[in-house]
């Protein structure tokens, strides 16, 4: 959709590889092809940190300092060790490290809600608020988005809340592209028509407002969230689709 995937997605003809390095934390944005169901996946452990790594958005103040990625890993960033002890607690409080992280696992939103539909939320950047583990995995581009997607139906321009279960939403970047144009031919939908930001407003309660496109149409939906749970904070990608019909 001219531009670039997912953060740490890099697109090539052939893979998507994600990597796990020092770097500043950048939007999120669309596939641009469905070359990105060959994807491997690192996981980097940060040094542990007496301060928290939240910003006020929500997003990391800083990311973890880690060894190289490896791209030829292919245990999932997310996936328990089983075979080494964790380093880390596991208590009081969120825990540090490994073993902190892992404890609240179960805090990491599979999906989301836009409307009234219930979409598949893939992680990408994960980690402890305390700052003491972060983690990549894999977000094959358009990975969620299937041919008979069933549409969020509106009025042109109507106020349509994003928001997920025992999470804040503190930023997100929406945009749309007709979806006539997306296709499905590589098990993945992609789409090379430009891309429309659609309108946002974060919410008191964790939500985010997203407003509807202003014509009439059908349209596929990217969105691009951070979030923050009880322990843990995040970023990560979801699709999803609006039919704007008449008043």
């Amino acid at each position: 959709m001219n531009a670039q995937p997912p953060r740490r997605l890099v697109l090539t003809a052939a893979s998507v590889i994600i990597l796990a390095a020092a770097c500043s934390p950048a939007a999120l944005t669309p596939p641009v092809s469905p070359a990105a169901s060959n994807a491997v996946a690192v996981a980097s452990a940060a040094a542990p940190s007496d301060s928290p790594a939240a910003s006020a958005s929500g997003a990391p103040s800083a990311e973890p300092t880690s060894a190289a990625a490896s791209p030829t890993a292919d245990a999932s960033a997310l996936t328990e060790p089983s075979d080494e002890p964790m380093s880390g607690t596991a208590g009081p409080g969120c825990g540090t490290g490994q073993l902190g992280f892992f404890t609240h696992r179960d805090e990491i939103p599979p999906t989301i809600h836009f409307g009234g539909a219930t979409i598949e939320f893939a992680t990408a950047f994960v980690g402890l608020r305390n700052g003491t583990y972060n983690a990549d995995d894999v977000i094959p581009a358009g990975l969620g988005l299937t041919p008979g997607e069933i549409a969020v139906k509106v009025a042109p321009g109507t106020h349509i809340l994003l928001r997920g279960e025992g999470l804040t939403l503190t930023k997100v970047s929406v945009s749309g592209v007709p979806w006539s144009t997306v296709d499905f031919s590589g098990g993945l939908g992609w789409s090379d028509a430009t891309q429309s930001p659609l309108a946002t407003r974060v919410r008191s309660d964790g939500s985010i407002s997203v407003s509807a496109p202003d014509q009439q149409g059908d349209y596929m939906v990217f969105f691009g969230p951070r979030w923050r749970s009880a322990c843990l904070q995040g970023d990560g990608a979801a699709y999803s689709r609006i039919k704007v019909v008449g008043s």
